[in-house]
């Protein structure tokens, strides 16, 4: 979507049919899937009322944070830009990357990430291009491997960020701007978002964009979507896989909804994948090179080929998936989750508004 809110600013049509504009303001309410909007309506009624068959979409595959805005930063599938999960194992430097807080100082950016961004290519057609975000991503490994290039502005507050994105979107000159709200994904995490904190940022959220919205001339657009949504769990649908995984395993990552299996020998990899036959009513066991020849990661390149592990594991309903040598204990505490195919997960909201 920021590659179309892209060229949409440059006059040139675009594979989401916007408008032509001279801001677009793309909002990312993470975690916020369309399951949740509609379930949830009431407390956002201005972003509800937009939702239809028509302005809801899939993100990609895995349903996580680090691989859907690496999508949206780079207009690039999860095996095309490399962050193909949230959790990986850096078989180069023998040790686990966690692909949104984990960087360190032998993980480069720009050899992790190194396709340009949107915002590189909006810059060099002499576009603005801005993030709108808490002060706490600048500069991150992260926001370098995804928004590289881009004048961010920091607002830690909803309201600020809000303030902020009304003053870019009525400014002189082209622009494309992304607007971050990462609160709905964090309370969810740890309260659920069916917990009435969770509706109360929502509306926060939503009555912030409403305002947006009404303050927009006829120059500018606003787009909301999401990065994926989630589901929420109890204690007795939490599976701790050791036992079924004693097949040399290097590395268990990816997300609590769809794990990543690195096995010292990936020959063992359909001998794991039979043990765990008797949990088929809970996940779902795939090599993943048969996932990567189905297309589920896009075009592969050597990037995401180097991190791919060699089992994925899905799971089913709202069973999450654990083990308990790589597990951390926040991932046990959490209510809601998301990574693996179920609608709850994967339909998002993609909302248009002026455009």
């Amino acid at each position: 979507m920021f590659s179309s809110a892209l060229e949409a600013v440059l006059g040139r049509p675009n594979k989401s049919g916007l408008a032509v504009k001279d801001n677009i303001i793309v909002a990312v309410i993470d975690g916020l899937g369309a399951e949740q909007l509609q379930h949830r309506a009431g407390h956002a009624p201005f972003l509800a009322s937009a939702l239809g068959p028509k302005t809801i979409t899939y993100c990609a595959y895995p349903a996580t944070t680090s691989s859907n805005i690496g999508s949206f930063a780079t207009g690039l599938m999860p095996g095309e830009h490399g962050l193909i999960g949230h959790q990986v194992w850096d078989k180069q430097h023998d040790e686990r990357i966690n692909l949104l807080v984990g960087w360190n100082e032998r993980t480069d950016p720009l050899v992790w990430q190194p396709h340009q961004t949107i915002a590189e290519l909006g810059v060099a057609e002499g576009v603005a291009v801005n993030v709108i975000a808490a002060e706490e991503y600048r500069s991150t490994p992260y926001s370098v491997a995804t928004m590289r290039g881009a004048n961010f502005l920091p607002a830690d507050s909803i309201r600020d960020r809000i303030d902020v994105a009304i003053s870019v979107a009525n400014a002189k000159g082209k622009s494309i701007s992304y607007l971050y709200f990462p609160e709905l994904d964090k309370y969810g995490h740890k309260y659920g978002w069916t917990s009435p904190g969770w509706a109360a940022l929502l509306e926060e959220v939503g009555s912030g964009l409403q305002r947006l919205r009404s303050s927009l001339g006829p120059k500018a657009g606003l787009v909301v979507t999401s990065d994926h949504g989630m589901i929420e769990t109890q204690k007795d649908r939490q599976l701790v896989l050791d036992d079924y995984l004693d097949f040399g395993l290097e590395f268990f990552g990816g997300d609590t909804r769809s794990s990543y299996i690195y096995l010292r020998d990936a020959s063992a990899a359909r001998d794991l994948l039979e043990g765990l036959e008797p949990l088929g009513y809970a996940l779902k066991g795939y090599l993943a090179n048969d996932l990567v020849d189905a297309g589920w990661f896009g075009d592969v390149g050597k990037e995401a080929a180097a991190r791919m592990p060699d089992v994925i594991l899905q799971a089913r309903s709202n069973f999450t998936l654990y083990h308990s040598g790589f597990s951390k204990q926040r991932a046990f505490d959490m209510i809601s989750h998301h990574g693996s195919i179920s609608p709850a997960e994967m339909r998002i909201p993609l909302l248009r508004f002026g455009l």
